[in-house]
């Protein structure tokens, strides 16, 4: 095999392909990534056996071949060399050689029958999302995965898939995040339920910059492909649980807010919050939320009022002589406020990425303008789940963030 290439692109491909290889091993070829020249066209494959990712790269091809090399040192001799151009000579025994204009570098390969490959199959249920949906739907409800291992039926992304209608939802138990686009056009009557699981979701996020995507899977694999990358993954082989049930219908109190001054309050809220509970208690009235946060364990207290307009359509309640109180963790009301939608027009649609690389809020094609910076947060009584949703909803689309109180102490 032979071929060349310049190291700034091989960097970039390879960077790609970087994310799904194991740090650790039982199978030392999966320390590789499977080279396949056809003409000008060279497919990379990397893989950890339960994702596969494949991207293809155009090169100047000489002499098509296979060959698996070795990820980790190919990618960093690439990186020091990304202005040059690399000419990528393979023997018959499958020894590497990498010429540039003042250099030349041997790597040991090895055989490309030994790298294990994805299977092709027909007959796959097909959806096709143009290039911010799936995206878009996959951020807004990743944060509330589970990753107890032992909840396995909790640790992916349920893609629940109707005529007119795409669900995707997560869940760990205390929190959940649903949104559902309506409108939605399948090629054929597909209704199907598949949970994606939590690190092929996030190789989606983390490799799709906005390009439109095909999901093609049946009970137990999934093919992912956008621009020039396809993933397989396993799907989760469990039943999601039953989460319809927990989503209250008749919370009667009603918190608008707004979204920034809240956020930041609970950012230090949380500050002074007991590290493992991270409880912060909740105290409105007509015009105020309060928020309190305490660990007697370190002698660290706070309290922060803002304002908003708390009503109930249930009664004649006075939160002004009896507030209503409320605590939840405070971590998982920041990771639900974070997510909702403020202040967005239809030509706002550049993606925000969390510090963890993953991203967090997104735009979207079909949106409308979302009145600034306010949310709604709806309650029951204190030991019901309260609902937070956006102050009004993009178009097609209805997103709700869950989360169970604890006890308030």
């Amino acid at each position: 095999m032979k071929f060349s290439v310049t190291g700034e692109k091989l960097v970039d491909y390879l960077s790609k392909l970087n994310s799904v290889i194991p740090t650790r091993s039982p199978l030392p070829i999966l320390d590789n990534i499977l080279f396949e020249l056809s003409g000008n066209e060279l497919k990379l494959l990397a893989s950890d056996l339960e994702i596969f990712i494949r991207t293809t790269i155009e090169v100047k091809g000489e002499k098509d071949g296979k060959v698996a090399i070795p990820a980790k040192k190919l990618l960093e001799i690439s990186r020091t060399l990304t202005s040059a151009t690399l000419v990528f000579d393979v023997n018959e025994k499958n020894r590497v050689t990498i010429k540039t204009k003042n250099g030349k570098y041997t790597i040991g390969g090895e055989p490309s029958e030994d790298f294990p490959v994805p299977e092709e199959k027909g007959d796959l249920n097909n959806l096709e999302f143009d290039g911010r949906t799936l995206r878009r739907c996959l951020s807004k409800v990743i944060h509330a995965v589970n990753t107890d291992e032992l909840r396995r039926n909790m640790s992916g992304v349920l893609l629940d898939v109707k005529q007119g209608e795409l669900k995707f939802v997560a869940t760990d138990g205390f929190r959940l995040g649903k949104i559902i686009k309506d409108n939605f056009k399948v090629k054929s009557d597909i209704e199907e339920k598949i949970i994606i699981p939590l690190k092929t979701s996030n190789l989606i996020l983390r490799l799709n910059n906005g390009e439109d995507s095909v999901i093609e899977f049946d009970e137990n694999d999934l093919k992912v492909t956008f621009g020039e990358i396809e993933i397989y993954s396993k799907l989760i082989d469990d039943t999601f649980p039953s989460y319809e049930n927990v989503i209250p219908d008749n919370n009667d109190k009603i918190l608008k807010i707004e979204k920034s001054a809240l956020a930041s309050s609970l950012r230090r809220a949380l500050i002074f919050a007991d590290a493992i509970t991270k409880r912060v208690r909740l105290e409105l009235t007509s015009n105020t939320l309060t928020i309190k946060a305490d660990n007697p364990e370190i002698g660290s207290e706070g309290e922060e009022t803002i304002e908003g307009s708390f009503t109930s359509t249930g009664g004649d309640e006075d939160f002004d002589n009896t507030p209503f109180v409320i605590a939840f963790n405070a971590q998982y009301l920041i990771d639900a406020v974070s997510q909702m939608d403020t202040g967005h027009s239809s030509g706002d649609d550049e993606p925000k990425i969390g510090v963890d690389g993953v991203l967090v809020d997104s735009g979207d094609d079909e949106s409308k303008s979302i009145p600034e910076g306010k949310i709604n947060i709806s309650f029951g009584s204190s030991s019901k789940a309260a609902i937070i949703t956006p102050s009004e909803q993009r178009k097609n689309e209805n997103y709700i963030e869950l989360i169970m109180p604890v006890r308030v102490g």
